[in-house]
């Protein structure tokens, strides 16, 4: 089971954590709580060459800051933070960054 940089640094915090995680250059900024740590794939079959196992984070929405993609997001709706879905940058509430552009802080 791989765990990637980001995931790593995100599962030092306990859940609950706030997070201000923006994506596409600050295209979509959410700001919410870390809700779990879990297991999961790619979607693809086992025995298909590309197929991989990675750990990844659920993520409860609490406040729409920026929103200019094409996606729709609900307060209180769960989503993913994972090497499928990477953000550019993950803060604290006080600011301090715990992860940037695949570079741990």
């Amino acid at each position: 089971m791989y765990i990637d940089d980001m995931v790593r640094e995100i599962s030092k915090y306990p859940n609950g954590t706030y997070l201000k995680i923006e994506w596409e250059n600050s295209q979509l900024v959410l700001e919410g709580i870390i809700d779990t740590i879990y297991e999961t794939d790619n979607g693809l079959e086992e025995d298909d060459a590309g197929y991989m196992e990675f750990y990844a984070c659920s993520f409860r929405i609490e406040k729409i800051i920026k929103n200019v993609s094409n996606r729709n997001y609900n307060i209180g709706s769960l989503m993913e933070i994972s090497i499928e879905n990477p953000p550019v940058i993950i803060t604290l509430h006080d600011g301090s960054i715990i992860w940037q552009d695949g570079n741990s802080k």
